[in-house]
């Protein structure tokens, strides 16, 4: 296919990047969704195993400096979707099984009544420790294991097997599964067994390098995490998922982008992102490098959790880590998408049917009611793809 550059709406500055002329109304969308004087953000995608889109468009907020396509940005808990590709590779070398127990790789998790907990409990958000109870500090990030083991002490806070979000402690758990069978934290496993293998930019746990490339997120006067939107009061347990450790609001500071913070702050580009739910799409084999079979992926995105979430009302449904459609978070039209979206905007995943992998990052965190940023983007995908 024909390389063209990005096409600009009338009236509207010019957006940057790679398009192929079939895509040109997506770089459209684009711009108007990402105003070149505003905060800025980035959208790939790859179809059939090849790039098609890579635009990006605003500034980093740091000066008038301006988005490329090197820039990486937090993409929250679009961090899970990369742990859950991780945990797959695991599964397919057969180190752990989804039906074994946790205590049959972390005998300390048998505590406190969770002996018969799986590790498939764990990745479905079913393991009912969606927060931590005991006090952690902004320190103690530097440490995961000391934050997982006292989730290996601790008694669950909703019922094991019903689905409530862990939007913090899916990472760590699964972190301490991932260094018990394998001896490697996530953040060096994703490093040495997916982004370097696929040559991907991205990184749980960054280097200097990297976090001088990442863009400042800047929440909206209204941001609200989607937790909070409903019209219920907030559940008190909600402080525990969202209050401990106090990071929320935080995670795009250098300090804390250093840490392995495996739930929350993957440092990424988006086209590092669509390349990585690209090669998913396309089977796990892309350009060579075989990251996993097809029968493992058809494992990651087949439903094991579904139904509403006990602390917010949310309606979830979960396959290994991966968020699936049908539910409220925006992962585009394709009824077998697959992958995960982040707090404030950003949007990662596949469609298998169209052999489809896309990424949405955005420095500009809008609240859920408030943002089809997403949603705009990948209904103009799914159109120019017919």
């Amino acid at each position: 296919m024909a390389t063209a550059p990005a096409r600009p709406p009338t009236n509207a500055l010019p957006v940057r990047g790679l398009v192929e002329p079939a895509f040109s109304a997506v770089a459209d969308v684009f711009a108007e969704c990402v105003p070149a004087d505003g905060p800025g953000g980035a959208f790939a995608v790859y179809v059939g195993g090849a790039p098609v889109i890579d635009v990006v468009s605003g500034l980093v907020g740091d000066g008038d400096r301006r988005w490329r396509t090197d820039t990486t940005c937090v993409i929250a808990s679009g961090t899970k979707g990369v742990v859950a590709t991780a945990v797959l590779v695991l599964l397919e070398r057969g180190v752990m099984a989804l039906d074994e127990p946790v205590a049959t790789y972390w005998p300390e998790f048998a505590a406190a009544g969770k002996g018969l907990t799986r590790v498939g409990d764990i990745v479905a958000h079913t393991a009912g420790l969606v927060g931590i109870v005991e006090p952690i500090t902004v320190e103690q990030l530097a440490d995961p294991p000391s934050i997982e083991a006292l989730l290996a002490a601790q008694a669950p806070i909703v019922p094991v097997g019903r689905p409530s979000y862990h939007a913090l402690t899916y990472g760590w758990l699964c972190d301490a599964l991932v260094r018990r069978v394998d001896g490697r934290s996530i953040g060096r496993f994703v490093e040495d067994e997916i982004a370097g293998p696929l040559g991907l930019d991205l990184s749980i746990g960054s280097p200097p390098e990297r976090i001088a490339r990442a863009a400042r997120l800047q929440p909206s006067p209204d941001y609200q995490l989607s937790a909070f939107l409903g019209d219920r009061p907030p559940d008190p347990r909600l402080a525990y998922v969202y209050g401990n450790p106090p990071i929320v609001g935080r995670m795009g500071e250098p300090e804390l982008l250093a840490h392995e913070i495996p739930g929350a702050n993957c440092l990424a580009s988006a086209a590092a992102m669509a390349r990585l739910y690209g090669c998913l799409a396309v089977g796990g084999t892309l350009e060579g490098v075989a990251l996993l079979d097809p029968m493992t992926i058809e494992l990651g995105r087949t439903t094991r959790a579904h139904g509403e979430d006990p602390l917010t009302g949310r309606g979830l449904r979960f396959g290994v880590g991966f968020e699936l459609n049908p539910n409220p978070s925006a992962l585009g039209p394709a009824a077998d998408a697959f992958g995960h979206t982040g707090a404030g905007g950003s949007s990662h995943g596949a469609w298998p049917s169209r052999k489809v992998g896309y990424s949405f990052v955005t420095s500009q965190l809008r609240p859920e009611t408030d943002d089809g940023r997403a949603r705009r983007l990948l209904q103009t995908l799914d159109a120019c793809l017919w």
